[in-house]
């Protein structure tokens, strides 16, 4: 047993294990035991957040990736201080990859031929702790051991749901289409990518953020941010978010799916080298490198989450994650592509095997859907929904649940709206139901599914991934007829005190798209992009940090609705509030409201330098 040290991260570096954040960063996970640390810690709410928490991490051994725990043990200590008291046995999840290397054949009856593989064995421990106390703090560590050996995890914390009578002020955060950064040198100065692997050529990078970037630039200091990558500050402003009432810390955080991009294609249909025969995705940077004259490794790094769980693991340690899946984050594979038995088994007929085996999730959504669930955390109840089962756009996965999903959220939404102690619903998906983003714009699939039933139940706000901006519409009426929506309100943001007021009752349903939490930066539709700080400007006569955004059919520009028969409709809307291109997430402040009073759930736009850029409060009558 040794910490893993300084001599630790000299032997990472030295073997090619990547950056030296990932190195310095495994020096403070732990002890060793064998050769294994346990360390991507990451925190997830049981069925009922005020009495379970589910904690978990990976296996990492520092000598060999596919190194397989003999005889290993691993167990779970947690308290209410750091003498725990009380320790429970983790699960040991083994999840296999072979990884296929493609010969160049896309279809037709010769078949793709296997010349090698690319092999992951990936341990993953897991333990659900019950029968907590609400809105008690625990403290906990990972104890493994392996022959005389044991190993230790940092102490770290986590907070129950709090008893709904208590009515307390909370904070939550929410993003999505995080990913990993790259590794360093990869077209710019950043050094401290927390990275195992060169993932440049698989996408998965910096090297697309621009350090110039006039929305970049520190005024202050006069320097632009080439310290730090967007992706590893977002995750250090979350862990700063406190509650402006009682300066509590953000009580769990919302990942609107495309969690790490392992899959970077994002297509949703079995992965397999898009390139062809000497392609370069992931490409022959990839460790282990893929054989000399074969077409690269397949589409799909399975390594890439062992940097990502390391990533968020400053947040998700103390913070549970709760995540929904995006068209990145269906891992497929089939058999007659040449992936071998063992992978088509471990990652299932959605490809969401992996996600099984890595994350945990509550299990009370329909059974044909692992990904789709909802929990209540004090006044606010809180659905995750699959979007990959309602895209239009992105069909892979289309109606794989052939509408149980649809009839779970309308029944969840009736049960959360008729419950006395649920003032406000959130819900979160990844395709967008309404975006002016010219890159993937709005989803019909999705706005045709979910827009009915947001608005039928009062759905407070509805959070979006997909497309790479900040974007907030005003409240939407939603005309089911054509498929469409219009704004029933101005909700204008002139200033954190002159923040916009939406009554969710009267005005429907916000949707706002915060899929900028790290990937390359999307464009708008049309020509016009407003100020990123509260600017109200003058559109038609209309005022607001958003505009009115034209639409051409014949032109093919504008906001358009992907449609099942894969044409898109172009429309002109009036709906787009506030917009914002670069990297950004949202804040959440939930204010419960006694009897009589009213609640209000305040959200903050914050980019990765934590400077606040929208601010909207939405308010509700308590029910009882």
């Amino acid at each position: 047993m040794g910490s893993v040290g300084a001599a630790g991260a000299a032997f990472l570096l030295g073997n090619g294990y990547g950056s030296r954040a990932l190195a310095d960063q495994l020096t403070s996970t732990g002890t060793i035991a064998d050769g294994f640390v346990v360390n991507g810690r990451h925190l997830s709410f049981g069925v009922d957040p005020q009495r379970e928490m589910w904690v978990a991490g990976q296996l990492f051994n520092l000598n060999h990736y596919n190194a397989v725990p003999s005889g290993f043990k691993v167990s779970v200590e947690f308290g209410t201080d750091r003498s725990y008291g009380f320790r429970i046995p983790a699960e040991l999840r083994e999840l296999t990859t072979h990884v296929p290397v493609w010969n160049g054949v896309p279809t037709g009856p010769v078949k793709a031929s296997l010349t090698d593989v690319l092999r992951a064995n990936q341990f993953y421990v897991h333990a659900e702790i019950r029968n907590l106390r609400p809105g008690e703090t625990y403290h906990y560590r990972f104890v493994y051991s392996a022959g005389k050996q044991t190993g230790y995890t940092p102490d770290a914390t986590f907070t129950t749901a709090p008893d709904t009578s208590a009515r307390q002020p909370f904070t939550f955060t929410a993003y999505g289409d995080q990913g990993i950064t790259g590794a360093p040198g990869t077209g710019n100065t950043i050094d401290n990518a927390v990275s195992l692997q060169p993932e440049s050529s698989s996408h998965v990078t910096d090297d697309y953020y621009d350090p110039t970037d006039p929305f970049s630039y520190n005024p202050a200091s006069k320097t632009a941010p080439t310290d730090i990558s967007p992706v590893a500050a977002l995750v250090a402003q979350i862990t700063k978010v406190r509650n402006p009432h009682n300066h509590t810390p953000t009580r769990f955080n919302l990942l609107a799916g495309d969690m790490c991009y392992a899959n970077p294609s994002g297509d949703a249909v079995a992965i397999i080298n898009p390139d062809g025969k000497g392609g370069s995705q992931p490409g022959d940077t990839n460790e282990p490198a893929p054989p000399a004259n074969s077409g690269g490794w397949d589409d799909f790094d399975p390594y890439v989450w062992t940097s990502y769980l390391s990533q968020i693991e400053p947040s998700s340690a103390n913070t549970p994650w709760m995540f929904a899946t995006g068209n990145h984050d269906v891992e497929l594979f089939h058999s007659d592509l040449d992936a071998d038995a063992i992978t088509v088994e471990n990652y299932g007929s959605l490809g969401y095997g992996g996600h099984a085996k890595r994350l945990d999730l509550p299990k009370n959504g329909p059974s044909k859907c692992p990904s789709v669930y909802s929990f209540t955390y004090s006044d606010v109840g809180v659905i995750s929904v699959d979007a990959n089962d309602l895209s239009f756009e992105i069909q892979g996965n289309l109606d794989y649940s052939k509408g149980s999903q649809a009839a779970w959220v309308k029944k969840t939404l009736a049960a959360f709206r008729a419950d006395k102690d649920i003032d406000f619903i959130v819900v979160f998906y990844h395709h967008c139901a309404f975006s002016t983003c010219e890159s993937h714009s709005s989803d019909g699939g999705v706005r045709s599914t979910l827009a009915p039933l947001f608005a039928e139940y009062e759905v407070d706000l509805a959070i979006q991934g997909h497309n790479h901006l900040y974007e907030r519409t005003n409240p939407i009426s939603y005309h089911k007829a054509a498929n469409s929506g219009t704004s029933s309100v101005q909700a204008v943001s002139k200033s954190a005190e002159d923040a916009a007021v939406v009554y969710p009752a009267r005005d429907g349903t916000t949707y706002v798209v915060v899929g900028s939490g790290g990937r390359p930066r999307y464009d708008w539709s049309g020509s016009v992009e407003s100020d990123r700080n509260f600017i109200a400007g003058v559109d038609n006569g209309k005022p607001g940090n958003g505009v009115d955004v034209g639409a051409d059919a014949k032109k093919e520009v504008g906001p358009y609705v992907s449609q099942k028969d894969f044409t898109d409709h172009y429309e002109s809307i009036d709906w787009s509030q506030a917009r914002y291109r670069d990297y950004a997430f949202i804040a959440l402040d939930v204010v419960p409201a006694h009897k009589g009073g009213t609640s209000s759930m305040t959200l903050r736009a914050i980019n990765e330098r934590g400077v606040e850029f929208d601010r909207v409060v939405f308010k509700r009558a308590t029910k009882f």
